[in-house]
């Protein structure tokens, strides 16, 4: 940091400070000064907080209020309580992905601004708003997609286009506010979930598509087709600890992509358990899990993997926070 941040203290004990202070009263320290203010909204400060492994962990979750309204809570899990974020400024009317990169969300489906037109949403927590970004190359619904948690990009595949299954494959730069075709996948799809994980991007479908998983390869720029050896559909999977997790009607199921294994290293807690999962994410050292049915409603999961192979995966049931209200749709981490 260059120049007085902190009168007669130093700003080197001034900033290891600064960096300190928990994420609910930054927008108080942006308030003090043009110089906080400014060191506040830089990519250092984040960068700095998870280097010394004091950033705070936190979910963004996108909720259905009714059929026109929809808002974007931040979820404190260690303390169970939720803070909205200032309302959405355009229309979401169905499917919506969220993704972090950065201190940035990114909402990305079938958005449309007041004035007409589809567009992208993204909401700086580095200076508390929303704005547009560019919309995707075509406007599709039912699309897979995943963020490279290195380079920052997000990556979108298949879903349907005015009614019909679409193979085509983009991949958004979000500090550059850019979309950039990528080659179209070998299958038509739609209905996807997705996930990145060492440099490749899983795709996979519903229905009658469940049969293969597209993967593309970021580094050559090429799709390949894995047969799906589960043949059955998974609700959704996610990246997680070097591996990745699907979560198929006999159970959760461990893929090891680097030497190609499959295991079942759980089972679900009642038959068909996993047929009404809404989202899954990654929250340090556990999985997310949101799910809905008739009975319960939406009940709120950690998975938490076990320190030692051979070892159970541990279920935790966590309450509902206090006066939430709506359901949830999609959901992303993000570190403060």
């Amino acid at each position: 940091m260059q120049g007085s941040l902190f009168g007669r203290l130093p700003d080197e004990i001034g900033w290891e400070c600064l960096v300190r202070v928990e994420f609910n009263s930054h927008h108080n320290l942006r308030c003090v000064c043009k110089s906080w203010n400014a060191a506040l909204k830089s990519p250092q400060f984040y960068q700095e907080r998870k280097k010394l492994q004091i950033s705070e962990k936190r979910i963004c979750v996108l909720q259905k209020m009714d059929s026109n309204w929809k808002r974007v809570v931040v979820y404190d899990l260690e303390k169970n309580s939720y803070k909205s974020l200032p309302p959405i400024p355009a229309q979401i009317y169905g499917n919506c992905h969220c993704h972090v990169v950065k201190q940035k969300l990114v909402l990305i489906g079938d958005i449309f601004r007041s004035g007409g037109g589809n567009c992208l949403l993204l909401y700086d927590f580095a200076c508390s708003k929303w704005r547009e970004g560019a919309a995707m190359p075509e406007w599709k619904d039912g699309f897979a997609s995943a963020v490279d948690e290195e380079s920052g990009l997000i990556y979108v595949g298949g879903g349907f286009h005015c009614k019909y299954p679409v193979a085509s494959a983009s991949v958004y730069n979000v500090e550059e506010d850019r979309w950039d075709l990528l080659p179209d996948m070998n299958t038509c799809m739609d209905d996807f979930t997705g996930a990145f994980a060492d440099g490749k991007f899983y795709v996979m479908g519903d229905g009658h598509y469940c049969h293969t998983i597209e993967v593309f390869d970021s580094y050559t720029r090429s799709w390949k087709t894995m047969e799906n050896r589960f043949r059955s559909v998974s609700m959704c999977f996610v990246s997680a600890f070097e591996r990745l997790y699907f979560f198929f009607g006999m159970g959760l199921i461990e893929y090891d992509y680097r030497q190609d294994k499959l295991n079942i290293v759980e089972t679900f807690p009642t038959k068909n358990w996993h047929v009404s999962i809404d989202f899954t994410v990654v929250v340090g050292h556990n999985i997310f899990i949101c799910r809905w049915d008739l009975i319960q409603g939406e009940t709120f999961y950690l998975l938490t993997p076990p320190s030692e192979r051979g070892e159970a995966f541990k279920w935790t049931g966590i309450e509902r926070p206090l006066g939430s209200q709506g359901y949830a749709i999609n959901a992303a981490t993000l570190d403060l």
